[in-house]
């Protein structure tokens, strides 16, 4: 929910006064000062999908105050809190995985797995309820999801599966099934808890996988040695997990809210592509080199892998290369140049 007391004005401020003007100039007016209205017209504004009125708002604000009120309100988008059909008071937030997957993607991420290692880890001790979408999900469109879209795809999710899949789908979030070798993708995930439990652990309504709620004075986390060990060890029992149930994952991480799971793939040491995703890139800078993108494969096996000419639709030559691909690999390059050339000639 809002982050009350956040230092623009010292203190968590009761709503007093009235404002006026547009809905954009009320929201900065109300963020500027602490005011509890805040949270009520934000999430009438992301429920309503209105992200014209949040880039109005965006706009009114100081170049500095920017950063901290779209951090603020991507945050809020991704949680809301309701009443559940048996009447309690819940809290419902996103939260998201970062994976490192090879091969195939055509087949959906074993969900079940995931949800089973979550809760065994006791990371989400305050979990009433945790689910997730079953699709892999293109971190490159995810960094373009807005903040009314974090809401929608909440509020979707909420209502059932397979409403929060036409969002993803109609929003084309969906990973690439034909992109070969290694890869970063995300999963998406809702957790519900009762809003009394998250109230009294005093923590933010993001899931606090890593225990980094609890800010010490210098800003870093503060961690008792023996709570650290628990949770990184819980993280590798949860990837161990994974990886028995799924071949194709190489590494699996939670993360917070979506925010989280972009600054981990940005700074992450991730494995890179291989030799595989070089041979995409080779094709890639071989098509930029058309004026018509057709770029005809002629591909040698040797000893050491394969040899492979990129030629243009006039048979000139655009460049040439070796790739250390053998068995299974080899199987892969082919099928990727057969998507991704207009033919594909074996010698």
């Amino acid at each position: 929910m809002a982050k009350t007391g956040n230092g623009r004005n010292g203190a968590d401020k009761p709503a007093s006064g009235t404002f006026t003007g547009t809905p954009a100039e009320r929201l900065v007016r109300y963020w500027r000062n602490s005011d509890r209205r805040f949270d009520e017209l934000l999430d009438e504004t992301l429920d309503a999908g209105r992200q014209a009125v949040l880039e109005a708002a965006l706009d009114k604000l100081r170049e500095e105050e920017q950063p901290e009120f779209l951090d603020e309100v991507e945050t809020i988008a991704e949680s809301v809190r309701r009443t559940d059909a048996q009447g309690d008071d819940m809290i419902a937030t996103l939260f998201w995985l970062a994976v490192e997957v090879s091969g195939d993607l055509s087949q959906p991420p074993a969900v079940e797995t995931i949800e089973e290692a979550l809760d065994s880890t006791g990371l989400l001790e305050t979990a009433a309820d945790t689910r997730l979408l079953p699709v892999w999900l293109e971190p490159e469109a995810l960094v373009y999801l807005e903040a009314a879209d974090r809401r929608t795809l909440l509020l979707r999710m909420l209502d059932s599966t397979d409403a929060a899949l036409r969002f993803v789908r109609e929003a084309d979030l969906l990973a690439d099934p034909a992109d070969a070798g290694t890869r970063l993708v995300g999963v998406v995930g809702l957790i519900e808890e009762e809003a009394e439990a998250v109230e009294a652990a005093g923590e933010d309504a993001v899931p606090d996988f890593l225990g980094l709620a609890r800010i010490g004075e210098d800003g870093e986390p503060e961690l008792d040695p023996a709570e650290e060990t628990r949770i990184r060890e819980a993280l590798t029992r949860f990837t161990a997990a994974i990886q028995g149930a799924d071949p194709r994952v190489q590494r699996c991480e939670p993360a917070g809210g979506l925010n989280d799971l972009l600054d981990l793939i940005a700074e992450a040491d991730w494995t890179d592509g291989g030799e595989l995703a070089e041979l995409a890139s080779f094709i890639d800078v071989a098509s930029d080199e058309t004026a018509d993108a057709v770029v005809d494969a002629v591909v040698t096996s040797t000893a050491h892998g394969l040899f492979v000419r990129a030629f243009n639709a006039d048979g000139r030559l655009l460049d040439e290369r070796a790739f250390t691909l053998q068995g299974d690999e080899a199987a892969q390059a082919v099928t990727l140049l057969q998507q991704r050339c207009r033919s594909v000639t074996k010698e």
